[in-house]
């Protein structure tokens, strides 16, 4: 493997990666220790001064995923992968702090709104500069939304700015400008809406919304994915394809004093069991990607505990069927999958770290309701009973392609999915593509028959779930995030008539009803929704997990140089040292 050099002096994992290589899985080779205590015991590694929670300044944070990224372009990048990133270089308008509440980012302060409620006054912050050391200013705000609503771009984000005056003469070529984005002088906007829009604020807070220069995106310019140009706290400066992403603090940034670590480095195609021993020997700063049994130990840890934290994600996982492509365009098909589901098996082979769900919105989602009439359950009678409806009373004469990512977690899924589907006579043949295949391709019209897949909210409201799942604005012939391409026009009424009410009762209401509307139509199988245990190194300071953006970085501080903790076990002798989870003892 490649060593990481950094200013801490950070060891390299070196021969503790063999015990992968052997299939070795993190959970065996404890066994293999003798002495006083379990080498995954405690961290190995402190800060120089604990008990200071003055952020300090310097060092390299370093990061990782299992896959590889797609790209850096905030107008089109809509993945966990990708916005981790994204979340690093660029910045909108508004933002979120712990609390869920929307504070001003790149905004002086929250808008002024109408009494309407269609109209919002932005005031930028004056001084602020892109990487590339030009001054934003409210003609860049302008720019980057067009360039974003622009068919040419086949940006996700579109239908989040529908209401928008103008916005739909201006996608069509019939007009320069959306005439509802006003520059009144150079550092004030406005925004003018065709009806009111709940969701238009947490529009403007997502990275669809960032402000980008637009001379990064002129003719001859280098690609803007791969060379990202934002006002964010850090910059892009090298990437290796497959490998990792390094990123440098801006040195204009406009908050004082911060970001306060020199680089972050972003590690691609982690497996877990090699991630958990790099972070285990302190090559990586941050884990969040665990197996089973890691989580396990890692969530029963008391040396761990004060660098750990768990917590339910506001997601939704399960099986994405193609309402466009044999059988799935049958809804008695669907539905015989939706309850053929045995979710409580599938939240068991991930020691119970899964939340059996069976319906369109997670619990704590206005519009979820644990007594939906129609929801989703294990029964096999009511399974068969579909089939049979379908006209496939001994199920299909094909098997069905269900495309999942790269590596073992997403083959556990698909497993588990192909041995339900048996029970109803549907055989399940497996895909497995890295993420950007599988992102680009199942986004494509009658590509892909059954995806394994999820969302996770990208604003705290039901509308995170139900416009770009299930709006039919959403299933577009590229890069959709409608990946079942369902479509209902009743479904797509009410949800643009929730999205304008401003009566929170009545709203909650209609958001109920397309719940119950999307759980019978079943363009999916819902399953589970997930909880995530994350964990860091003692000397990683200003990190919690975040309740809207997944692994944001931004605040994070290094309390270095770092100190070596002695570990109080001995290997048995019998034990090749080069054999030894880490190399030799210590």
């Amino acid at each position: 493997m490649r060593s990481i050099r950094r200013s801490d002096a950070r060891l390299t994992l070196g021969a503790g990666l063999l015990c992968v290589a052997m299939g070795c899985a993190s959970v065996l080779w404890v066994a293999a220790v003798g002495g006083c205590g379990d080498p995954r015991s405690g961290p190995r590694w402190t800060g120089a001064h604990p008990g200071v929670e003055t952020p300090r300044r310097g060092g390299t944070f370093v990061f990782h995923h299992e896959t590889d990224v797609r790209g850096f372009d905030p107008h089109v990048a809509f993945d966990e992968l990708s916005t981790m990133g994204v979340k690093l270089m660029f910045d909108c308008l508004l933002d979120y702090d712990y609390e869920l509440n929307l504070v001003p980012s790149l905004a002086a302060a929250l808008p002024d709104v109408s009494a309407d409620g269609k109209t919002f006054t932005f005031r930028l912050r004056r001084g602020v500069r892109f990487h590339n050391g030009r001054e934003l200013t409210a003609d860049d705000v302008r720019w980057s939304l067009e360039r974003m609503l622009n068919p040419a771009t086949a940006s996700p984000g579109v239908g989040y700015f529908a209401q928008l005056d103008g916005a739909a003469a201006y996608e069509a070529g019939r007009a320069p400008h959306v005439s509802g984005i006003v520059v009144l002088d150079r550092y004030t906007v406005r925004f003018q809406l065709r009806e009111p829009d709940q969701t238009f604020l947490n529009a403007l807070a997502m990275p669809f919304a960032a402000p980008v220069p637009r001379e990064s995106y002129a003719p001859g310019a280098r690609d803007v994915a791969r060379h990202p140009v934002g006002t964010g706290p850090f910059m892009l400066v090298d990437w290796e394809p497959g490998i990792r992403v390094t990123f440098a603090r801006n040195p204009r940034y406009w908050q004082p004093g911060k970001p306060y670590v020199d680089r972050m480095i972003f590690e691609l195609n982690l497996q877990r069991e090699a991630a958990f021993m790099r972070f285990l020997a302190g090559d990586l700063d941050h884990v969040h990607r665990l197996t089973p049994a890691d989580r396990l130990f890692l969530g029963e840890s008391r040396a761990w505990g004060p660098y750990r934290q768990a917590q339910a994600d506001a997601d939704l996982w399960g099986l994405e069927m193609n309402t466009e492509m044999a059988p799935f365009d049958d809804v008695h098909v669907r539905r015989a999958v939706a309850f053929v589901i045995d979710r409580e098996r599938w939240s068991l082979a991930r020691n119970h770290a899964l939340a059996p769900l069976g319906q369109a919105l997670p619990a704590g989602f206005a519009g979820y309701d644990a007594r939906l009439p129609g929801v989703q359950t294990r029964d096999l009678v009511r399974a068969r009973e579909e089939m049979r409806l379908a006209g496939h009373p001994d199920g299909l004469r094909a098997p069905v392609t269900l495309w999942i990512g790269e590596g073992p977690t997403g083959k556990i899924y698909g497993e588990l999915a192909q041995a339900n589907l048996a029970e109803i006579g549907i055989q399940i043949e497996l895909k497995p593509v890295a993420y950007p295949v599988y992102l680009r391709e199942t986004g494509r019209r009658h590509t892909a028959q059954m995806v394994y897949g999820g969302w996770t909210q990208d604003f705290p409201d039901p509308a995170t779930f139900f416009d770009p799942l299930f709006h039919s604005r959403s299933a577009t012939s590229t890069d959709a995030t409608n990946r079942s391409f369902y479509r209902n026009s009743t479904l797509d009424a009410l949800l643009d008539r929730a999205r304008s009410e401003r009566d929170r009762a009545r709203r909650v209401a209609m958001y109920r009803e397309a719940n119950e509307l999307v759980t019978r139509d079943a363009p999916w199988a819902f399953a589970f929704s997930s909880s995530r245990l994350e964990a860091w190194q003692p000397y990683v300071h200003g990190y919690r997990i975040h309740p809207v953006w997944t692994n944001c970085f931004r605040d994070v501080w290094l309390d270095l140089p770092r100190e070596r903790i002695t570990r109080r076990y001995a290997p048995r002798a019998t034990m090749p040292a080069a054999l030894l989870p880490f190399g030799a003892p210590r």
